[in-house]
């Protein structure tokens, strides 16, 4: 009897495991499949004469939208709206922030500072005769990041708002632009322009920080700290250097806006060979490469938008692309192979000379392309060292090719270039920058708190409204991961 009970318990625990093992599963799928939000607001015509219409804020939440549905946001967007249909449009969705895994705010239009507090203005924003008026119906950045920040999942605010202040540069508190804000746990925030510094609506149909966002929003793999690299030298470019986009960072891990779409390697190589046949491009490819720590693979992309009748690069399934890799593309590897190789002759052959396009260093390429795919987390200096070919071994680890030694070759460049999403999973590491909470005052009212994580410091206090800080220089964005402008 008692040898019966023993065999009747076993096989029960042997049906228990399974079960918890499946349940478990379904717990992380259900993670997994957690949907993406984007709200996204463009506000152009203001009731009040006092403040001008900025006629690209609406066609920039327009186009903006659009691309987020074609990367499978669920999108929510608003045009020209007032203080109660933007508060209206916040509160729908808070109760349903736990179904998502992302949350994007993309703000066009009108924004101020006093203070060192951040306000967007809606379109019904009363005459700016004093502050009060001016921010009676605002809505604070704040209490937007407070809202939406959580740890469980990440938050993603985009500003083009960086205006001049109505009530000018005489009123107490008053400064032109944003300023700094207190980053909400895991969540990113991008500037227009840095603090302090205004931006200009644009003379094409959109404003220059949301077209060269849209123009590296959809490059499959690229992820949001090495995009907004992108969009910050392509700013800047369009501005003659008057905008340099800023951004400040609290994520816990990169995040992908295309991380499973995967580039066709055929078409990806016909590109680049297309851009080596016309001297300009050509010339164009090096100069890019060489003024900032782009990739190949995203360059070539954004390049290849330029080329006459030139087909979109195809995407797929990884799976698709790990086939068409090891069954038939021998051809399109030698073919890159051909291509590199050409790149690094005309590099060195055009290095140190006047009006001449720079080098093209093979370990600071591979160090780029390393760094797109998550592997590589280290300033890319070009310098093979040991965080180099730790880098490259788990590269190829996750790969699974062989290879004896650790070092730089065309080879490892051209198997690179063709690789798309992210190989290596490593978190963002995550620095101490102020988070803005949420309390409720002795009425009821919210209020947004700023809370240091820190640790060590205090918070000083000298009485009184506080002063907005001196805009910092603008990041280095030659080094690091690539999320610049952390204050």
């Amino acid at each position: 009897m008692l040898r019966l009970v023993k065999t009747l318990l076993l096989l029960v625990a042997a049906l228990l495991v399974p079960t918890a093992a499946m349940a478990a599963a379904e717990t992380d799928n259900t993670q997994d499949q957690r949907g993406r939000l984007a709200i996204v607001i463009g506000n152009s015509s203001y009731v009040s004469q006092r403040y001008e219409d900025l006629a690209n804020a609406a066609n920039d939440a327009v186009r903006l939208s659009d691309a987020l549905k074609r990367l499978n946001f669920e999108v929510a967007t608003g045009i020209d709206m007032t203080a109660s249909q933007l508060d209206d449009m916040f509160r729908r969705y808070e109760p349903k922030l736990g179904t998502y895994s992302a949350v994007l705010i993309f703000y066009a239009g009108h924004g101020v500072q006093f203070n060192g507090e951040n306000y967007l203005l809606p379109i019904d924003t009363l005459d700016p005769e004093s502050v009060g008026k001016l921010t009676e119906r605002a809505v604070k950045l704040n209490d937007v990041i407070a809202r939406f920040a959580s740890r469980d999942r990440q938050t993603f605010i985009f500003l083009d708002a960086c205006r001049n202040n109505p009530l000018g540069s005489g009123e107490p508190g008053a400064g032109n632009g944003l300023a700094q804000v207190e980053v909400g746990e895991n969540s990113f925030v991008a500037f227009a322009t840095q603090p302090g510094n205004v931006t200009v609506d644009g003379a094409g149909s959109n404003s220059p920080f949301t077209a060269a966002l849209l123009q590296s929003v959809e490059i499959p793999g690229l992820s949001v700290s090495d995009m907004m690299i992108q969009v910050r030298n392509e700013t800047e470019r369009l501005t003659l250097g008057k905008q340099v986009p800023w951004d400040q960072s609290n994520l816990r891990e990169q995040f992908y806006f295309t991380e499973q779409q995967v580039i066709d390697s055929r078409q990806l190589s016909a590109t680049l060979n297309r851009i080596l046949e016309v001297p300009s491009m050509k010339e164009k490819l090096l100069v890019q490469l060489a003024s900032a720590d782009s990739d190949l693979q995203s360059t070539v992309l954004l390049l290849g938008k330029e080329l006459p009748s030139t087909r979109s690069v195809e995407v797929g399934t990884q799976g698709q692309q790990v086939a068409s890799l090891e069954l038939g593309l021998d051809g399109t590897r030698k073919t890159v192979t051909s291509d590199i190789e050409a790149l690094l002759v005309l590099g060195k052959s055009q290095e140190g000379g006047e009006d001449k396009a720079p080098g093209f260093d093979l370990n600071h390429r591979i160090q780029t392309e390393l760094s797109r795919v998550g592997c590589y987390r280290q300033t890319i200096d070009g310098v093979w060292g040991p965080g180099s070919r730790k880098a490259l071994g788990e590269y190829l680890r996750r790969t699974k090719q062989n290879q004896d030694v650790l070092e730089p070759n065309v080879d490892l460049l051209g198997d690179l270039f063709l690789r798309s999403g992210r190989i290596c999973r490593q978190p963002v590491a995550a620095k101490p920058v102020k988070t803005a909470t949420m309390e409720r005052n002795s009425t009821g009212k919210s209020k947004a708190r700023a809370t240091s994580q820190a640790s060590g410091r205090k918070q000083k206090s000298s009485g009184g409204a506080a002063r907005s800080k001196p805009a910092a220089p603008p990041p280095d964005i030659g080094a690091g991961i690539g999320i610049g402008g952390v204050f």
